[in-house]
């Protein structure tokens, strides 16, 4: 299995464990511009989540999104907002780590904002 497969494993596993625990309705996928990739973006409640997904078999979220990562992902929520005249909306970043065997780590508000 290669990466990419098993990142697309990672995306569903979180994508079902937002839609099945968090009643969250999913906006998009895979939310790709210039520079920065959103793996999820969904609404939960009034509040718009840029979510991070990663599969890891050790270390944590602070581990797994560094500065450069936050500052793309920043860059690529911006686009998507103002594309879908969102800006008003609140949102955030949260990341959700899949961890064998434990299951599941949903960290709302991994990190902030980086313009």
């Amino acid at each position: 299995m290669n990466t990419r497969e098993v990142g697309r494993i990672g995306e569903q596993l979180a994508e079902k464990y937002l839609v099945e625990r968090r009643h969250a309705r999913i906006l998009a996928r895979n939310f790709t511009v210039r520079g920065g990739e959103i793996d999820l973006i969904a609404e939960i409640g009034e509040v718009i989540v840029f979510v991070e997904v990663k599969l890891r078999t050790h270390g944590g979220a602070h581990e797994a999104i560094g500065y450069t990562k936050q500052k793309r992902l920043s860059r690529a929520a911006l686009v998507y907002l103002q594309r879908h005249h969102l800006l008003e909306r609140t949102s955030r970043f949260d990341a959700i780590l899949i961890q064998p065997p434990d299951g599941v780590e949903h960290i709302e508000r991994a990190f902030d904002f980086i313009p």
